[in-house]
Order: C-alpha cells, then sequence, then structure tokens
C-alpha cells in the first residue's frame, strides 16, 4: 500500500511541477443558403443547399502546453476539419489537416514546426466581414474568385503550409512581428514549392493594424504568387472600423494581378446582437473591375452559440459573379445574391 500511495504523490508532484495542460476544443456550424442565378453549365437556376462550415471552417482539435520554466513553455496543436452535413472529414486521409505543429515558447518568442497557417490567414481575415462576423464564404468569394478563378486567390481565409517553422517575437510596446518559411522538400532545389511569409501588427486597446507579403513558389508550372497586403481597425466602444487591401500577381506570362479593397463596420446594438456591413472591391490588370456588398445580423444565444443571417450581392463585370467561396458557382450574369440563416456552436 505504501508502495502506491508514494506512486501516486511522485506522478502528482511531477505533474504540478510541470504544469502541463491539454485543452479540446472545435466549432460546427450549419444552415442553409440560397443562391440566385447559379449557372451549372447545362442551365441556370436558383439553388438552396444546406452547407456546413460556411462561416468558420468546421474543426476540433487539441492544444496543449508544458512549463519547462525559467519563462519557457511546450506547445502542440493537433486540429482536423470536417462537414457536419454529411460527417466527412475536411480532407480525405489526412488526420490533422488544418493544424499539426509543436515548438517552443519563451522570453524571446515562439518557434513552431509543422502544418500550420499562413501569416496571411491567421492575421487578415480580422480585418474583413468574414472573420468579425458569421458572413464567412459569403464575403471571401471575391477576395478567392479574383479573375474568374482561384489561381490569384488573396489567401485571406487562410491556407495550410506544409513542413514550415515559424517565429513569432514577443510584444513590444504593441508591435510584434511573425516569419515563416514552408520547405518545399524538392531534391536538389531549396526554393521549389517552398513559401516565403511575414507579417508585422501594431495592437492597442482600440487600434489595430498590419502590414505583411507572402511568395508561394510553383503556384503554377510556370509562375509564383506574390501577395502584399495591409489592413487597420478602430474600435470606439460598441462600434468598430475596418479595413484592408491585398494585391496578389503571378510571375508568370503577362503577369495577372488582382487588388482588392475591403472596408467595413461591425456595431453591436446589444450586448448579445451584432450587426455589420462591408464593401469590397476589386480592380484587375486588364480586366473588368468587381465589387461586393455584405450584411450580417448575430444573435448570440449564449457565449459560445449564436444564430445569424447574411447576404451578400456581387457583380462583377468581367465573370459571371460568384459571392460565395468554396460551396458555390458562378452566376450565368455578371450579378449574383445569395442569403444564408444558420446556427454556430463553439465548444
Amino acid at each position: 500500500m505504501k508502495r502506491y500511495f508514494a506512486l501516486l504523490v511522485t506522478v502528482t508532484v511531477n505533474s504540478s511541477y510541470a504544469q502541463s495542460s491539454v485543452s479540446l476544443y472545435g466549432t460546427i456550424d450549419g444552415g442553409l443558403t440560397y443562391t440566385n442565378r447559379v449557372s451549372t453549365g447545362t442551365k441556370t437556376g436558383s439553388n438552396l443547399q444546406f452547407v456546413s462550415g460556411n462561416s468558420l471552417g468546421e474543426n476540433w482539435g487539441l492544444t496543449g502546453t508544458e512549463d519547462l520554466g525559467g519563462g519557457w513553455h511546450t506547445n502542440f496543436a493537433l486540429e482536423s476539419g470536417f462537414a457536419s452535413s454529411n460527417g466527412t472529414a475536411a480532407r480525405q486521409g489526412v488526420m490533422f489537416g488544418r493544424q499539426a505543429y509543436v515548438g517552443l515558447s519563451g522570453p524571446w518568442g515562439s518557434v513552431t514546426t509543422g502544418r500550420q497557417w499562413d501569416l496571411i490567414g491567421t492575421t487578415f481575415p480580422y480585418y474583413s466581414i468574414g472573420a468579425l462576423t458569421p458572413a464567412g464564404l459569403l464575403a471571401w468569394g471575391l477576395h478567392s474568385y479574383a479573375a474568374g478563378g482561384y489561381a490569384l486567390d488573396d489567401r485571406v481565409w487562410g491556407v495550410g503550409v506544409n513542413n514550415a517553422v515559424k517565429y513569432t517575437s514577443p510584444d513590444i510596446h504593441g508591435l510584434s512581428f511573425s516569419a515563416m518559411y514552408g520547405f518545399g522538400n524538392v531534391a536538389g532545389s531549396l526554393g521549389t514549392d517552398s513559401i516565403d511569409n511575414v507579417v508585422a501588427s501594431y495592437n492597442d486597446a482600440n487600434l489595430s493594424a498590419s502590414v505583411g507579403f507572402i511568395t508561394v513558389h510553383n503556384v503554377t508550372s510556370a509562375s509564383n504568387l506574390l501577395e502584399y497586403a495591409g489592413g487597420a481597425s478602430y474600435k470606439v466602444d460598441n462600434l468598430k472600423i475596418f479595413g484592408m487591401v491585398t494585391s496578389v500577381q503571378l510571375t508568370g506570362e503577362g503577369k495577372p494581378r488582382a487588388v482588392t479593397f475591403e472596408a467595413g463596420a461591425t456595431y453591436y446594438v446589444s450586448p448579445t446582437i451584432l450587426i455589420g456591413g462591408s464593401y469590397q472591391f476589386q480592380e484587375r490588370k486588364n480586366l473588368a473591375s468587381a465589387n461586393q456588398l455584405t450584411f450580417v445580423t448575430d444573435y448570440f444565444l449564449s457565449k459560445r452559440t449564436d444564430v445569424y443571417v447574411a447576404a451578400a450581392l456581387g457583380h462583377d463585370h468581367a465573370f459571371g459573379s460568384q459571392v460565395q467561396a468554396a460551396y458555390g458557382a458562378p452566376s450565368d450574369t455578371d450579378a449574383q445574391t445569395a442569403v444564408r440563416a444558420g446556427i454556430r456552436h463553439h465548444f
């Protein structure tokens, strides 16, 4: 009996000394989306569908930390995506397709290694109606569908980077910066399929601002992608005003480019009701422009559960407009409207 008691005390002391913790978290989001003038190639009509993960990609994950002493910690995260509409994994054959990293943090910042979100996707959504409200993919159709295809995606919704090493500095009077390098892992060529990414930010009680760039090598067989981004937000009581701009260019023949501007605001009418809206404008090299209006009303049933309605109106002067990213389809005309009602729960 004494032997087992001593073992229990040893385990308890070691656990207390290490101060380790592991947390389970996730998001489930489901709802109905109505989209008009959807073109399937053979016919055109309205579409009413159940869509999951519109406001924020549905996910579950584990995060953990261990106190190593002296201000140093070990950190890890494992995150998987899924679709509540049919229960399938977001990336078939990949268990933790959203994130899978481990690293160290301390007085000089943090270093993490593994599959991680690019820095554009972890910073600039918070200067966009898509992440500040449940608008999600209804607000990112213009950002991703630039020039009638996804090659000029400005990555505002975030893209997972494999084989990545990321450094994040400590906050110094509100200033911080992060740098990431994604190894292409191509033998004999360090640069092939690699990613360079740097972001600098300033944050205080009311003002937030960020600038950054990302280079994605071999995004197509003949081109690299180069993106510059800047954004800012300012909060006064219940009102937040925000804006951002991204410039995405391919280095191949013709050097296609799309510059996307967004400005908007959110306002808490009461502690449980949030309303928001934004205007987006996109200018393309040698192509006609596009624009979109997005409006959202969000009602919080609790700290973890909310119900919402989002609406988007897109107008593309060069292509069939597509107002919803990922789950949407282009219109047979230069305009398209979508309305969504959904419920979201965080755990």
